[in-house]
């Protein structure tokens, strides 16, 4: 009986222990921080609307420009103190004649059009040497701004001068959701919803309060002009060349990147699981490259786990193994006389644990979507997909190991193998391989 219970035991503790001080803990004292700082937020307006540029890297983006233009237009926020420039990468499309049907259509706003070399980096570059804005914000042009969102970014800025950098809140575009045709593809992209909604609003939220952003987003990026011609820039040699930006200013300028909660991009949602997976390994990958780069640096200015960087790789990177081990270990429990039910049941707590930590996150992050009353709307109604997000999140959890062994190569690339490509390469190596397997069982079907 005693020997039942210690194995038992020693079962629970090790089967429960990283989930529990991973996800578990960190996610529920993250709402909780989140939660306080809504409590003690007040709102100050300011007395006067300082000027912007606002960049918008550009390739073959002729189907999502306009939109991403109208909602500059649209800014509750003066329009002669905002500059645009649009800066292309090489487009093939009819992009440049959508600038310029809107140039035409809107003599309000102070819209170039620059021509750059290719890569999203050197755009934003030639991009920070032609701004005229006190401040600048980086947007995709596949997405649109809140109509609050300038203003909103203005405020925390004039009310806050010791912050050097922020991002906004990314989320996915409810919209485009809705007229996705493919029933299996369009639960993927609920999931995506709910994935950035948790992740800016309670995740980024609670490393925004510790100044321990790892990452601005690159869809929605704001800087003090003044500050960032301080960095060396862009990196154009790495995938995360946002990362590596945001740890130019919190270790080498030893400044603070913070989030604005208040001030919204709407993103289109990814359209194919093969966009999905190069999308997953393409962050992982440069995650890796950025806390390579700065790992001496961190080291020195921050100790133990107030170091972001060690943090983080630890969280994100080392702790995939044991996870990945924790997960195909399964399968062998029974041949140590686990029982069924003992290991069935283990992950069906598991499992209810998850969804209800997404459901703290999904109450708390709620709070910061009033102004956005649709968003809300829409994630009230279909709130069931809290009930599918470990499937999802244990999805993109085998596409980020894929993003660790791929980092291998030497050269990064912006578009890697998608999952289509990648499985008809396994299956070719396969059949090369175990070509006499394959011929047996071709006679066996034609007998």
């Amino acid at each position: 009986m005693n020997e039942q219970i210690i194995r038992e035991f020693t079962f629970w503790g090790i089967w429960l222990i990283i989930p529990l001080l991973v996800d578990i803990v960190t996610g529920i004292s993250g709402s909780i921080m989140v939660l306080w700082g809504y409590m003690k937020r007040r709102a100050k307006k300011i007395e006067y609307c300082p000027y912007f540029t606002i960049l918008i890297p550009v390739y073959n983006s002729e189907k999502t420009l306009k939109n991403c233009l109208e909602s500059i237009i649209k800014q509750h926020y003066p329009l002669k103190n905002l500059q645009v420039i649009l800066i292309d990468n090489g487009s093939k499309d009819n992009s440049y004649e959508v600038f310029c049907a809107f140039q035409e259509q809107n003599p309000a706003l102070r819209v170039w059009w620059v021509d750059s070399s290719p890569g999203k980096a050197k755009a934003l570059n030639k991009g920070l040497y032609m701004a005229e804005g006190k401040y600048i914000i980086n947007i995709d042009s596949d997405g649109i701004l809140d109509k609050r969102a300038v203003m909103k970014v203005a405020q925390k800025f004039e009310n806050n001068q010791d912050i050097y950098a922020m991002t906004g809140v990314v989320l996915i575009d409810k919209d485009i959701i809705e007229k996705t045709k493919n029933k299996l593809l369009r639960i993927v992209q609920r999931c995506e919803l709910f994935e950035y909604t948790e992740s800016f609003l309670v995740g980024r939220g609670y490393q925004s309060r510790r100044n321990k952003i790892f990452t601005i987003a690159g869809a929605f990026s704001c800087f003090r002009k003044d500050i960032i011609l301080k960095t060396q820039l862009y990196n154009n040699e790495t995938l995360g060349e946002d990362t590596h930006m945001t740890s130019q200013i919190r270790e080498l300028l030893r400044g603070k990147v913070v989030l604005c909660e208040e001030a919204f991009f709407y993103l289109d949602p990814i359209e194919s699981l093969d966009r999905l997976y190069i999308q997953r390994q393409r962050w992982q990958r440069g995650q890796i490259e950025v806390s390579s780069l700065f790992r001496d640096i961190a080291h020195k200015n921050n100790k133990g786990l107030k170091n972001v960087l060690k943090f983080t790789m630890i969280k994100d990177h080392t702790l995939i193994f044991p996870r990945l081990i924790w997960i195909f270990a399964m399968m062998y429990l029974l041949y140590f006389e686990y029982p069924l039910k003992l290991i069935v049941g283990a992950n069906i707590i598991m499992y209810v644990v998850y969804v209800l930590n997404s459901c703290i996150h999904f109450f708390v992050s709620k709070l910061y979507l009033k102004e956005q009353k649709e968003v809300k709307l829409y994630m009230n109604k279909h709130c069931y997909t809290l009930l599918l997000l470990p499937i999802y999140r244990f999805l993109v959890f085998m596409m980020r190991m894929a993003g660790i062994i791929n980092s291998v190569e030497k050269y990064a690339a912006w578009n890697n193998k998608t999952f289509s490509e990648e499985k008809r390469v396994i299956s070719s190596t396969l059949r090369t391989r175990l070509s006499l397997y394959y011929r047996i069982k071709g006679w066996v079907n034609s007998g």
